[in-house]
């Protein structure tokens, strides 16, 4: 079914770019320069992930300054088409059949690639070049480059699609906008070594962190709201993120069962945020099927923002023990909340230059454990600790000085959710 599924996508995606190959060489036309940005993956599904909290956040910004020196536009693109404008409001409404024009972009123009798309941009790139001939600019955001440099983690499919998606940027884009020092290092890095010829520029999109300035998911499910009940009582460390080999929840997890060994009724209970990921299944059965699970074990898979955001509240803490990272976006969600994150030493950790952190290097689950209780013990951080967070305000000023937008006081109406051909 899959291979029938692939087949039938592909030459979808061959007729659709046949049919509009011409209009790819036509220049958009609009009375101020365009953002166009990408949305390819949250208009189609919204997984409530991390980067998805900041496709929302920095979409919801951009679309509250519309019309102030620049014309924002939503694009996407699917295994079947090309880059096609969406509804503006598309983060209200779900993606009904709507005519799928070809986004045409032109001097002036900005392709921002907001979303995670690294599976569908390299199949565009055709188009990605047609725009660049018009005289527009390709900008790319960089979450991570994980799949290329740490491949064993993740997927052969993932890894694939990242490789192509990384020719796409080294060749096709005119800038790199990475999420920390560590992301733009190790960027410098691969295309030294396997594009020495780019002519990319890299600059820095500083994160931030607040989720309730995120345009947050709402609700509270019933799970959610019994376990909030039961920790009103009881200490619980939280962790969040997809459980996938890089999390590490194997070495958490032998952590905890030590601590509920030997510590008994005091020792925290241990709550995982978090989507089922890949090469974990049995990671995933040993959590499902655990003796402790529902009584200190508390897996939920299925949790909105607001959820999370409560969650954060009636934990003591935060645990990270990623063995890598693009830039930890819990570890700022965890500040905005007054709380202590237990991190595993690493540079992009480092980086945040955050008070709320505190740092581990031995896995041992004796060790580990009593870093734990610490955790569990340090209480909320102080109110009188200054929040050095970057706000989302803050992010896209960054975004749009980098991207050599100039603001300008938006007009009272937003502008029309699609430009016209």
């Amino acid at each position: 079914m899959r291979r029938l599924t692939f087949a039938g996508e592909f030459g979808a995606r061959l007729a659709w770019l046949w049919r509009h190959r011409r209009r790819f060489s036509e220049a958009g036309r609009s009375a101020q320069p365009r953002l166009l940005v990408d949305i390819s993956a949250i208009i189609r599904h919204d997984a409530q992930t991390g980067i998805q909290r900041v496709v929302r956040a920095v979409w919801s910004e951009l679309a509250r300054r519309n019309g102030g020196g620049f014309q924002l536009v939503p694009v996407y693109a699917t295994n079947a088409h090309g880059y096609s404008y969406a509804p503006f409001d598309f983060l209200n409404a779900p993606l009904l059949q709507h005519p799928r024009e070809p986004a045409r972009l032109g001097a002036g123009d900005k392709f921002l690639g907001l979303d995670l798309s690294a599976h569908l941009l390299p199949k565009y790139r055709q188009q990605v070049q047609a725009w660049r001939e018009q005289g527009a600019t390709v900008h790319l955001v960089v979450y991570d480059l994980l799949p290329l440099l740490r491949p064993q983690w993740f997927n052969s499919r993932a890894s694939d699609h990242f490789r192509n998606w990384f020719k796409v940027l080294a060749h096709d884009a005119d800038q790199a906008l990475c999420i920390s020092k560590q992301v733009s290092r190790d960027l410098r890095d691969r295309l030294r070594d396997h594009a020495p010829g780019s002519t990319l520029s890299i600059a820095h999109m500083k994160m931030g962190g607040d989720i309730a300035n995120s345009r947050p998911s709402q609700g509270i499910c019933e799970q959610v709201s019994q376990l909030l009940d039961r920790l009103r009582f009881r200490p619980a460390i939280l962790m969040v993120g997809t459980i996938e080999p890089r999390k590490a929840y194997d070495i958490a997890l032998a952590a905890f069962e030590h601590l509920w060994r030997t510590r008994g009724g005091e020792a925290p209970d241990l709550v995982i945020v978090g989507k089922p990921g890949w090469k974990t299944s049995s990671l995933q059965q040993q959590l499902r099927t655990h003796p402790e699970h529902g009584k200190r074990l508390h897996w939920l898979d299925q949790v909105t923002d607001e959820g999370l955001g409560r969650l954060y509240e009636a934990c003591r803490g935060l645990f990270m023990a990623s063995h890598g990272e693009g830039f930890g976006l819990p570890l700022a969600e965890a500040m905005a909340q007054q709380r202590y994150v237990l991190a595993r030493d690493l540079p992009v950790f480092r980086e945040q230059n955050l008070p709320n952190l505190l740092f581990f290097e031995d896995d041992r689950p004796a060790v580990l454990s009593e870093r734990l209780m610490e955790l569990a013990r340090i209480g909320p951080l102080s109110h009188q600790v200054k929040l050095n967070l970057t706000t989302w305000s803050e992010c896209v000023d960054g975004l749009l000085a980098s991207l050599e937008i100039e603001q300008s006081r938006p007009p009272s109406a937003s502008a029309v959710s699609r430009p016209r051909p």
